[in-house]
């Protein structure tokens, strides 16, 4: 009844589990520009000043002031389209907004917008792009729900189908207790418990993953409860 994780996924292709990229940021003014990036770094969001010469490369996310109207309309218009977030800064009018939105920007903000807005939509747009892609983030991790993959601050972890499952369900409840009765629900589909210790084994392997972290991520154990994964915190780049 139990299907042993003895081999890992075969599918080829790498997970997303590199640093992102750095945003592009695109201003008429390089000063004001300089200082935007500044602050957007204070709110975790890692960026640097471009040029407007030539087109970004599609997979690159843009942050770009709409003065710069040519290189926007390029932007909506690039082909292959854009794999990567495109926000429009300078778009004071609401209707203006709502016409590069229905363009294809993913979102087009004002300039009287608070750096910590600006941060919170620019971290939520790619998180938007890279669910659709199958990329999941949760309490630190990414999980490449497609090629069963996860990793931690850019370093990949070795693991196989069942523990790849049960980590992504710990991390969607992460700082909480998880109760064995979900977990077979959840990650071996039955609606009973059938008296396996499957799940204990299964917990015990992937604790042992978790000792490549040193520390950062660790899976505790909640008496009566079931088990809660937390994480140390982390400093904001």
């Amino acid at each position: 009844m139990w299907r042993d994780d003895r081999t890992a996924p075969t599918r080829t292709g790498t997970a997303a589990c590199g640093a992102p990229l750095a945003w592009l940021a695109i201003g008429s003014d390089r000063a004001v520009m300089a200082a935007q990036v500044q602050s957007l770094a204070r709110f975790g969001v890692s960026a640097e000043l471009a040029d407007p010469v030539g087109i970004p490369t599609p997979i690159a996310p843009v942050l770009c002031d709409r003065r710069h109207r040519a290189l926007v309309r390029e932007l909506l218009g690039q082909n292959p389209p854009r794999i990567a977030p495109l926000i429009v800064l300078g778009v004071n009018a609401a209707e203006a907004r709502a016409g590069l939105i229905l363009a294809g920007a993913d979102d087009a903000v004002s300039a009287r917008i608070a750096p910590c807005e600006l941060a919170a939509r620019m971290i939520a747009t790619q998180r938007t792009r890279a669910a659709a892609k199958g990329i999941v983030m949760l309490a630190g991790f990414t999980f490449d729900t497609g090629l069963r993959q996860a990793c931690w601050q850019g370093q990949t972890l070795p693991l196989m189908p069942r523990e790849f499952d049960l980590l992504l369900v710990l991390a969607r409840h992460a700082g909480l207790a998880v109760s064995r009765e979900l977990l077979l629900h959840t990650v071996w589909r039955t609606a009973f418990d059938p008296g396996t210790n499957s799940p204990e084994v299964h917990i015990f392997k992937l604790r042992q993953r978790l000792v490549a972290l040193r520390g950062a991520v660790q899976i505790e154990t909640v008496k009566r409860q079931g088990y809660r994964l937390v994480t140390a915190p982390q400093p904001r780049g």
